[in-house]
């Protein structure tokens, strides 16, 4: 019989072979280690140079599929999805947002690919995002922005969001295109005309993200600049996240973050600088309600604090 494996316990009175011994267990597994990567990381480029799929996330329009060759997997266009991608890509060419594509997907029951890939594993829809639990996730601009701006439309084999060429420079296949290269670019040059080729420039860093939520949702909010004005607005960022609010808010982003800092410095009797790693320590949280319509004098000399709400949570 083999000799039963043991745990090897190292005491406070260890010797110094002991611990010797230690230390090249440590470096044996270690090069090992290394050497099972090294092993996965050369057999993946293989796999990318050939054009064969090695598991992961199907792009979605594709399906598994056996390689021509009898050995290994590549992809084909799936029926049932192929049409959703070509009909996604017209709405795009007709002028609808990408929000509104991502609503008509949600009302037409589509799952968006995670939730297909594990639907055809035979495992459960949905998971863990943002700390919440959702029974299936939902379309949002953001994941069929990244469905229209991947070459694997094409057909290309695709690393880190790039093309994989071979040595001729000529694109590796995984499998037939969905879109012949022409359409591709087109897709392309529409989606940048809408952006215009730019993106407005943020601050550094916002000293209220993940400290304001909107009331209408619970959602957190964001900073978003505001074109020809010097300022912002933090608001509410439910339809990024496929999700909807029922009372959207917003607030200019400097009222915000003066209300927050006064209380704060109340709260905790200080007077110095009041940076956004001390908000998320001390378990600041600020709330806002969705503010009335209309204009007005008023309106331009402040918030209206009726509708913001600073708490502090006490629990460990």
């Amino acid at each position: 019989m083999p000799e039963e494996r043991q745990p090897l316990v190292i005491t406070p009175q260890a010797n110094s072979d002991a611990i010797r011994h230690c230390m090249k267990l440590a470096y044996a597994a270690e090069q090992e280690t290394r050497a099972i990567s090294a092993r996965l990381t050369s057999a993946h480029e293989v796999l990318r140079a050939t054009g064969r799929y090695g598991g992961g996330l199907v792009p979605f329009g594709y399906k598994k599929a056996p390689h021509p060759s009898g050995t290994g997997w590549c992809l084909a266009p799936d029926p049932e999805t192929v049409t959703v991608v070509r009909a996604i890509v017209d709405d795009v060419h007709s002028g609808l947002s990408l929000v509104a594509i991502a609503h008509r997907l949600e009302a037409a029951g589509v799952l968006v690919p995670r939730d297909r890939h594990a639907h055809i594993q035979g495992r459960p829809t949905g998971g863990r995002r943002h700390g919440r639990d959702f029974e299936r996730f939902r379309w949002t601009a953001g994941s069929l922005c990244k469905i229209l701006r991947t070459p694997a439309l094409m057909g290309h084999r695709v690393h880190k969001g790039a093309t994989v060429r071979d040595a001729d420079g000529s694109p590796v296949l995984i499998g037939p295109p969905l879109l012949t290269e022409e359409e591709f670019q087109a897709l392309q040059a529409t989606l940048n005309a809408r952006s215009n080729g730019t993106h407005p420039k943020g601050r550094e860093t916002s000293l209220l993200i993940g400290v304001a939520h909107c009331t209408g949702c619970g959602g957190r909010m964001y900073f978003a600049t505001r074109k020809a004005y010097a300022y912002g607005d933090y608001v509410c960022r439910a339809s990024a996240r496929g999700t909807t609010c029922s009372a959207p808010a917003s607030i200019r982003a400097g009222w915000l973050d003066e209300f927050t800092v006064d209380r704060y410095r109340e709260a905790f009797a200080t007077d110095g600088e009041v940076t956004r790693g001390q908000l998320l320590r001390d378990r600041v949280r600020v709330t806002v309600a969705k503010g009335r319509s209309g204009g007005g004098r008023e309106r331009l000399a402040g918030p209206d604090t009726s509708r913001l709400t600073f708490t502090i949570d006490s629990r460990p």
